[in-house]
């Protein structure tokens, strides 16, 4: 009879009732009070890394140097743009072009839609960490269940060296037998030339 995979059915019944525990999260994101601020702040900040992240991967930084080096190249100015140029300098002390990607504030989103993110993002980290510790459980599980080959294996290894041991012991056995044999013969011998003697002295 084959056995039931419960392991596998159990894990798949958890993973199933680990989403409804996502929605449960992601309600209470919207319906908790302190728990909707708390989400509010996590999912602009979310955003925020999200932009800079996409925003690094995107920019074209070759092209940015070419505009600065172009900006840079000096032009005949008027004297109206050149006081322009220098108000500019003076009310803006850094240009934002010059700014680093990762001390940009981006445009914040909507209060209902941080917390949508939020939500969303631990809804899917809750469902995903109880997959992986199910997966891990299954494998602690495994590495501690002894293999079923290596056991066959080990019996295998045992009864081979039990027949070889044996087989030391019949060589053994047949050596000593054949030494026996050699003395049997060798006093069967003596006995044979022993009896011809005698033979020879009754006749003479």
């Amino acid at each position: 009879m084959v056995a039931l995979p419960l392991f596998k059915l159990g894990s798949l019944f958890v993973r199933h009732i680990s989403k409804y525990g996502a929605n449960w999260i992601k309600r209470q994101a919207h319906e908790h009070k302190r728990f909707r601020a708390i989400a509010a702040r996590g999912g602009q900040a979310m955003h925020q890394w999200n932009m800079r992240v996409q925003v690094n991967l995107l920019r074209d930084k070759q092209a940015e140097k070419r505009a600065r080096e172009k900006a840079e190249t000096p032009t005949v100015k008027t004297e109206e743009q050149a006081k322009a140029e220098e108000a500019a300098k003076k009310a803006h002390h850094r240009n934002q072009e010059n700014v680093s990607v990762w001390k940009r504030k981006f445009r914040p989103l909507s209060e209902t839609r941080a917390v949508d993110l939020f939500a969303d993002v631990i809804g899917d980290t809750f469902i995903l960490s109880v997959a992986i510790s199910l997966l891990m459980y299954e494998y602690i599980k495994t590495q501690s269940k002894p293999d079923s080959n290596a056991e066959k294996l080990a019996e295998l290894q045992k009864l081979e060296e039990e027949l070889n041991l044996r087989q030391k012991e019949l060589e053994e056995a047949q050596k000593k037998q054949q030494e026996r044999v050699e003395v049997l013969e060798q006093v069967l011998e003596e006995i044979r030339s022993a009896n011809g003697k005698k033979r020879l002295t009754w006749k003479s």
